[in-house]
């Protein structure tokens, strides 16, 4: 994965609601509408939804995300 200067690289723990987070496996980005972890051995692991029926990603909290920077 490679961020350009619009991105971070930020682990899965640290995306928030109204993040634009990139789906690694489907190439496309996602406005985080609702996040839900589950608890397990290890780093957990987190789902983050959209406003669309298919817009969800789940990760394990090892993975790192691409998030767009927020515009000040």
């Amino acid at each position: 994965m490679t961020a350009s200067a619009k991105d971070d690289v930020i682990e899965a723990a640290a995306v928030t609601e109204g993040d634009l987070i990139e789906d690694p496996a489907g190439g496309r980005w996602l406005t985080v509408q609702e996040i839900q972890v589950i608890s397990a051995k290890g780093d957990g692991i987190f789902s983050f939804y959209g406003a669309g029926p298919d817009d969800r990603i789940t990760v394990t909290g090892a993975e790192k995300m691409r998030r767009r920077k927020r515009r000040n």
